[in-house]
């Protein structure tokens, strides 16, 4: 039997109406393209409305690695876990709300598949509340000042690309927990990795909510973010990415 070489990492809080759904798509989709042959890794973070168990259930069915939590950990951390946790040759990390389903052309998104750059997404058109639309385009003019790029969609939780590049940038990535792809942009400037832009679905939850913030609450996470960004503009090399002096 063929080990997995493509790994699906996907963070997950209180998806009980919608984790099956996405599951099911995805493995729809994956199952027929030759010579992939993937796993699903769950990080779930502290769900309290039986996602945990569901999790559990689903693990008969699909090929799962579950990485469950007894409590929050964040975003970013739950997807640094994944990365960690990851044993294939490539990653791909989506969300597990299902507002993005698997692009038409994920076969040759995979048959394209290289070990030097990443392919992030672009939400066209996005579907998501005003204020996070906002948000994003100001913010993005922010984001290119400090790591200058051509992006359209630089916080799209769609990413591809081979392992070791993720294993690269990780040691990057505590900057940012609650803007974790912007941070993820920026840690590539910053190692002159290339990211590709490919246009994929975007779409209405089937389930759930879309967690909308106030805009009082809004400001203090862009006010956290920018901090977040310019210590990732400015931090020292992480000393696990340093080569050795003799």
């Amino acid at each position: 039997m063929h080990l997995p070489n493509l790994s699906l990492i996907l963070p997950v809080h209180n998806e009980v109406q919608s984790l099956n759904t996405v599951l099911a798509e995805w493995e729809s989709c994956l199952k027929n393209i030759p010579d992939l042959r993937h796993v699903f890794i769950v990080c779930e973070d502290g769900s309290t409305d039986g996602t945990k168990e569901l999790i559990a259930k689903l693990e008969h069915c699909y090929p799962i690695t579950n990485n469950s939590v007894s409590s929050r950990r964040g975003y970013g951390q739950a997807v640094r876990e994944g990365i960690d946790l990851a044993k294939t040759e490539y990653v791909l990390c989506i969300d597990g709300d299902g507002q993005i389903g698997p692009p038409d052309h994920m076969k040759e998104i995979w048959e394209c598949r290289t070990n030097d750059h990443f392919l992030i997404g672009w939400r066209y058109p996005r579907v998501d509340p005003t204020i996070r639309l906002i948000y994003s385009k100001l913010f993005k003019f922010y984001h290119r000042a400090l790591f200058p790029h051509h992006l359209h969609d630089p916080s799209c939780p769609f990413v591809f690309g081979h392992a070791h590049l993720f294993k690269k940038a990780a040691p990057y990535l505590i900057y940012m927990e609650e803007g974790f792809w912007w941070g993820f942009v920026g840690a590539c400037s910053r190692l002159n990795i290339t990211i590709d832009e490919v246009q994929i679905r975007h779409r209405k939850r089937s389930a759930g909510k879309t967690h909308i913030y106030k805009p009082r609450k809004m400001l203090a996470i862009m006010i956290r973010n920018s901090i977040g960004l310019l210590k990732l503009r400015f931090a020292e090399e992480p000393r696990s990415n340093k080569a050795p002096s003799f």
